[in-house]
């Protein structure tokens, strides 16, 4: 395949999950003011998760209103078509190309073992060759929530690791 083809097959896919996102966050109530405007913001945290489905990762919005905290990007396993859901590759691609770089990677507790330490090679690999600093992976495959309340779990874990928020 030469490479007009596979830039164009890459735009392609950019454009379609584009749309995609798009749609699926319409279904999302989000507050526009606690999203980041400006792609070099000053004091974010930027955060990115795995999930079995968007919406779950999603609903973070709300606790990390007022925080320096934002998801910048969610990878699942169910969003059609699949050449869109994650897989090593996709993941690799979105953490080399967000700005501001992702500080937080969170696997979620229905991501099968195989998949998370999957998950977790491809971060680290990210870490290890952009040199970024300061990063946290917050694994909750074998994690149990207490009460099953994992929003407010996630929040204790960030504000240990980064100081009360």
């Amino acid at each position: 395949m030469n490479t007009t083809a596979i830039l164009s097959l890459f735009f392609a896919a950019l454009v379609s999950l584009a749309t995609l996102t798009w749609y699926q966050q319409q279904t999302v109530i989000r507050v526009p003011s606690t999203v980041p405007m400006a792609s070099n913001a000053q004091g974010i945290i930027p955060v990115v998760a795995l999930g079995v489905f968007r919406n779950v990762a999603a609903a973070m919005d709300g606790p990390f209103a007022k925080t320096p905290f934002r998801m910048v990007a969610i990878l699942d396993i169910m969003t059609k078509p699949t050449e869109i859901q994650y897989n090593p590759h996709n993941f690799a691609t979105v953490l080399y190309n967000l700005h501001p770089r992702p500080k937080v990677f969170i696997t979620g507790a229905a991501i099968d073992e195989a998949m998370t330490a999957e998950s977790i090679t491809v971060w680290e690999s990210y870490v290890r060759e952009t040199k970024e600093t300061d990063t946290y992976v917050i694994n909750l495959n074998r994690e149990l929530m207490p009460g099953g309340d994992w929003m407010t779990h996630i929040m204790k874990k960030l504000e240990a690791r980064y100081g009360k928020v």
